[in-house]
């Protein structure tokens, strides 16, 4: 598949000129091999590669072209006259050699073919490179009229490559000239109807092109040729039975459809889509509805967003060839362990050691920080913290110091996530907290057990202002393990990361929340997670460092964690910048976030070392697994006291 997209064209699927098996459009892949073989690829790469699309009641069929040649795509009718001259000439030179695969009769009806376009303008130049789209293609309105046929090809390919050839009939000219003698009830006749037809058009638009190439010297023995070839088609033509004679001449016209009154349950889609439409949009003027706030759209502009594309584009490049790599060097063992050529697992993990006699199923081993594919989060253990020496695994450890953050108003119930950063500390973004006419917020997860209130003691925003997104809430009552910061002294570029947090779309799901917006505040939300890995860092506006990263996140992830394989934070999920194939997910950087805390009573435990995952065996095939100590359980928190009951409000994004 060629890589550049050039355009996309709207057509009528009539227009496409048929072949042996379907549209020659859908022929591609047999035109280039060819071309390759017979000319050269110069003359392959001119036909631009086509991606048809049939449409449907909805939508119209279409064509989008590709092309592996790159650089500025230019149609013929905008260029200047001294680029239009030099494209003539350079298509002309490699288009000659064509005259001679048409002459044979496995190729020659393919290059026809792919010698008719809609449009004069249907030649591009690609940086002085000509490109030729809308071929294998002909007007619907174009008339069976031979010399309007063979007039229509001089105007097009006819500039640059002058032939005594007119181009073939569509399916629906076909399907018109056979119709009379179906109508008769002749079958016979009516093949002979279609031979006898295009075998009388190709002659008179062949005489009809001959007569147009007279006009220069050079390309009498070609108006020879295709007066030869006019005698040959009309004997043909004249070979047929005479019911097939008579089916020549065009059918007459058929009668023009009746105008019938459209049902009225025929408009009831229509209707169901404008009433869509129209509650989604007033939905989106509600303040606060949508994803992310209005100084997302001013902080990432159209440039920064391509060149964190670019960014994006260049990491996934990178994470292909080390998987290429990895898959063509790897091994699989007696067991069915996949080791890399590094002599590791697919995770990062050495093969157990015979001689190590506490290395059994179900013990905890270090992973290779570059390893190719993540380990199982499951699998993943954390030191729980403190004088413990007990882990947790990665999923625990991240659900016991992330929260949902609530800020109830008139308007609605915003909400976004928090983490902990200290016993009774949590950090969010400034939009969350920030909802008009908000007048509390409120704070749980499955570790406080019920709704906490919170004060908000420092907020740095909006955004596109002050270069921060930040907030720092107290929390009283609550006695919560932090997370520690990662202020990584070398890149996290292709590191694996997982994304926490309560986004709205699955909040609308979840009965726990419906129960607790009507009052039950011991109900909490299921925390949702998703994996991916960083694709680019890069400075906004000279002001905020922020994580690009593959995890998806969405409406409610605002103010939740970014955290590395080891558990620790690299970054604070704030906005996502949308575009036509993908989406740019960004994460504040955790040395804004430290400049930030500075003059705070927060002083979480900052590391510079990027992660080396500590990861538990899988069970045997028994399930034995090593002895591990239990957990210890974690300090219940206070009580909230009596706060007030949520409104039952529609749930919305911060």
């Amino acid at each position: 598949m060629a890589e550049h997209f050039l355009t996309k064209t709207q057509i009528d699927l009539r227009q496409c000129v048929e072949g042996s098996d379907g549209p020659v459009l859908e022929a591609y892949a047999q035109l280039n091999q060819v071309l390759r073989d017979r000319v050269g690829p110069d003359t392959a790469q001119l036909f631009a590669e086509p991606l048809l699309s049939r449409g449907n009641d909805q939508v119209q069929p279409s064509v989008s072209w590709y092309t592996d040649v790159t650089g500025t795509a230019k149609s013929f009718g905008r260029l200047d006259e001294a680029q239009q001259s030099a494209i003539t000439a350079e298509l002309t030179r490699l288009l000659a050699p064509l005259r001679d695969l048409l002459d044979e009769p496995e190729t020659g009806p393919l290059i026809a073919a792919a010698l008719c376009v809609s449009d004069p303008n249907d030649v591009w130049s690609v940086d002085g490179v000509p490109v030729i789209i809308g071929w294998g293609m002909l007007p619907v309105d174009l008339s069976r009229d031979a010399a309007a046929r063979a007039e229509h090809y001089n105007r097009t390919m006819g500039r640059f490559l002058p032939l005594p050839m007119a181009p073939p009939l569509t399916a629906t000219e076909r399907e018109a000239l056979a119709k009379p003698a179906a109508d008769q009830g002749t079958t016979s006749a009516a093949g002979a109807a279609v031979a006898g037809g295009a075998a009388a058009a190709a002659a008179t638009m062949a005489a009809t092109g001959a007569s147009a190439a007279q006009g220069s010297a050079s390309q009498g023995s070609d108006a020879q040729g295709s007066a030869a070839q006019a005698d040959g088609a009309s004997a043909t033509a004249g070979a047929a039975p005479e019911q097939a004679a008579a089916a020549v001449p065009p059918p007459p016209a058929a009668e023009p459809p009746r105008d019938r009154p459209v049902p009225i349950w025929a408009w009831l889609p229509l209707v169901l889509l404008l009433l869509i439409f129209g509650g989604t949009l007033l939905w989106l003027l509600v303040p606060g509805n949508r994803i992310f706030p209005d100084d997302t759209a001013v902080a990432v502009d159209d440039e920064t967003a391509l060149a964190a594309s670019a960014d994006v584009n260049r990491a996934l490049r990178e994470r292909l060839a080390d998987l290429e790599n990895a898959l063509a060097g790897a091994v699989c063992e007696a067991d069915g362990t996949l080791l890399m050529p590094n002599g590791r697992t697919i995770e990062g993990l050495l093969p157990p050691d015979p001689n190590d006699r506490t290395d059994v199923p179900g013990a905890i081993r270090p992973a290779d920080r570059t390893a190719i594919l993540p380990p199982d989060p499951e699998r993943v253990q954390v030191p729980a913290g403190g004088d413990r020496k007990d882990t947790r695994t990665l999923l625990s450890y991240i659900e016991e110091r992330t929260a949902i953050v609530l800020a109830p108003s008139p308007g609605g119930l915003a909400s976004g996530t928090g983490f902990f950063v200290g016993p009774d500390l949590l950090v969010t973004n400034f939009h969350v907290i920030a909802a008009p006419g908000a007048n509390a917020i409120y704070v749980t997860n499955k570790d406080l057990g019920t709704i906490h209130q919170a004060q908000v003691l420092k907020s740095l925003g909006p955004f596109e202002t002050t270069g921060g997104d930040f907030a720092l809430l107290r929390v009283p009552g609550a006695n919560q393990p932090a997370f520690t910061v990662l202020d990584a002294d070398e890149t996290l570029r292709l590191q694996s990361v997982i994304a926490a947090g309560y986004p709205g779309d699955l909040l609308e799901s979840d009965a726990k929340f419906q129960q607790l917006r009507t009052g039950d505040q011991t109900a909490v939300p299921e925390l949702s997670v998703t994996d991916g890995t960083v694709s680019a860092e890069q400075t906004l506006n000279d002001r905020a460092r922020v994580v690009v990263h593959s995890a998806p996140i969405s409406q409610g992830n605002s103010g939740g964690p970014l955290i590395d394989m080891c558990g620790r934070l690299v970054g604070v999920n704030t906005f996502v910048k949308k575009g036509s194939l993908r989406n740019l997910n960004f994460a504040l950087s955790t040395s804004d976030l430290n400049r930030f805390l500075a003059d705070t009573g927060a002083l979480p435990q900052v590391v510079t070392q990027v992660c080396s995952p500590q990861v538990r065996r899988p069970a045997a095939p028994d399930g034995a697994t090593a002895a591990l100590p239990d957990p210890q359980p974690v300090p219940a928190a206070d009580g909230a006291g009596d706060l007030p009951k949520l409104q039952a409000l529609p749930p919305k994004s911060e």
